[in-house]
């Protein structure tokens, strides 16, 4: 059973995360945690104010002391800069990195039989990070950006379509970038593929749209970035943990010979219950998505040369 979620970040996403959590789960505690330590207390007070309308006996701890996520259960890392819109992932995984190292190691101490989710970005780079920083098993560290993307996937789809969101199945793996793996042979509608329902063209079309929906978000939002649907990823992943749903999500896991890959994180099918990433799915790849594997493979690297 989770009674803590701490949550590092109480920027626009740890936020959102926060809300949902409060509205979604019966928790003993939930902790905010910022290096802006008046930032995370008036996070704390808003939502604090929801309790009336919510009923929820939750408490809420907050401020910039690493301390405050002892004992939690589920950890969830989004702490560091956003990507603005014209910044390179280069730039922002060299600011986030070392923000990510120092989470690692007050996890480590204060925390060392949680559960790991990482929303910060380059999100699979920063995965790799805290799991060789935390030096835990690699169930209990996993990123959240194919679970967004499949998120985003299913809205664009749908929505392009025509038909209700659950009329819509797939995944979309891979990388968390615009490189991430958009098949059509993962995607149906109703009972049919993506290809039997949309000509070819549209088929491609919503592939790019899917693929660049982060940067597009961004370049609407300019110095923001998005954060309801990433703070609802992120809750969903902890939901499932606490039920033991054994729902299948994908996440940003370390490889060690799946998919023909090893030491990297990328987006791949889960299992996730309350021992988190418990086990990885592997999908029978077409030759088509065997070489986007191998292109994700070459991104993710270009983090650690």
């Amino acid at each position: 059973m989770i009674k803590k979620v701490a949550v590092i970040g109480s920027g626009a996403v740890g936020s959102s995360l926060a809300s949902n959590l409060l509205s979604r789960l019966a928790l003993e505690h939930v902790a905010l945690i910022d290096i802006a330590d008046s930032l995370a207390k008036g996070v704390a007070c808003d939502l604090e104010d929801t309790r009336g309308i919510l009923g929820f006996s939750t408490q809420i701890h907050a401020g910039s002391d690493m301390s405050l996520i002892d004992g939690a259960d589920v950890v969830v890392l989004t702490a560091g800069i956003a990507r603005k819109d014209g910044m390179t992932r280069a730039d922002l995984f060299k600011t986030n990195s070392a923000v990510a190292g120092e989470v690692s190691e007050a996890i480590v101490q204060y925390a060392p039989k949680s559960i790991v989710i990482v929303v910060t970005n380059p999100l699979d780079a920063i995965t790799y990070v805290v799991t060789k920083k935390t030096g835990f098993p690699r169930n209990r560290v996993f990123g959240m950006g194919s679970s967004l993307d499949t998120a985003r996937m299913i809205n664009i789809i749908s929505t392009d379509a025509g038909v209700q969101a659950s009329a819509v199945k797939g995944v979309v793996f891979g990388v968390h970038s615009n490189e991430m793996i958009v098949s059509p042979a993962r995607i149906t509608i109703g009972n049919k593929t993506m290809a039997d329902v949309l000509a070819p063209e549209k088929v491609a079309a919503l592939q790019q749209r899917v693929k660049m929906r982060g940067g597009e978000i961004v370049a609407l939002l300019k110095n923001r970035s998005a954060h309801f649907a990433p703070g609802l990823a992120a809750c969903q992943l902890i939901e499932a943990i606490a039920k033991d749903a054994g729902t299948v999500l994908p996440v940003s896991v370390l490889l060690n010979g799946e998919y023909d890959l090893r030491d990297i994180c990328m987006g791949v099918p889960c299992k996730i219950d309350k021992s988190g990433a418990a086990c990885i799915i592997e999908l029978r790849l077409t030759d088509a998505e065997k070489s986007e594997v191998l292109k994700a493979k070459k991104l993710f690297q270009e983090f650690f040369p």
